[in-house]
């Protein structure tokens, strides 16, 4: 794996969905395992930055504009976005993490961070191949976007110990699937050995 064709994406690491305080803390999920990785992927966040391999942070945004029929109808009707809100401390990225100036952040409205952002984009004029992929939920925008991702021809790199979800009973299915059929999963410290 080359690291001038690799890149890191940090996927929905915002206080919505990471903080106890956030969002789905404040409605009764607990949070643990997603903070649990913060440590590990600061790490390798920092080891990217060393060795000069590409990082790129991406976020969900939500408006009224962007909030679709099927989102409300998902909501139960709920018509106004009640997370992710641009502006809000809810939607930015845990401080741990914080992108650096030279770091593109890409807002995405959709699960997927390939769908109908930037993202392909910067990838394409970076010459990126390979993804590494970390976040948060491993069984939601974690998931669609390595899945979309494969299906443009990119090699994807679950970073296991990176990557969590809340809803722990679907961790290890979704990151099976993942190895299996999208790509594949690895831990943080065979991923830094293989870009050494």
């Amino acid at each position: 794996m080359k690291k001038e064709e690799t890149a890191l994406l940090v996927v929905d690491m915002q206080n919505d969905f990471v903080r106890h305080e956030g969002y789905l803390g404040k409605n009764g999920h607990d949070m643990s395992p997603v903070l649990a990785i913060v440590p590990d992927l600061s790490r390798l966040v920092g080891f990217c930055r060393d060795a000069g391999v590409s990082r790129i942070f991406v976020r969900s945004i939500h408006s009224r504009d962007t909030w679709a029929s099927n989102w409300v109808k998902r909501f139960g009707g709920l018509t106004d976005p009640p997370h992710c809100r641009a502006n809000t401390w809810g939607a930015e990225i845990v401080e741990e993490l914080k992108p650096g100036d030279d770091e593109p952040v890409v807002t995405k409205h959709l699960y997927s961070a390939m769908l109908d952002t930037d993202l392909p984009v910067i990838l394409r004029s970076k010459a990126i191949r390979n993804l590494l992929v970390t976040g948060t939920q491993t069984n939601v925008c974690v998931d669609s976007t390595v899945r979309h991702a494969f299906m443009m021809n990119f090699v994807t790199i679950t970073v296991r110990d990176c990557v969590a979800t809340d809803d722990v009973d679907l961790q290890e299915p979704i990151l099976r699937n993942l190895a299996r059929y999208f790509g594949y999963v690895a831990d943080s410290r065979e991923v830094m050995k293989a870009l050494k």
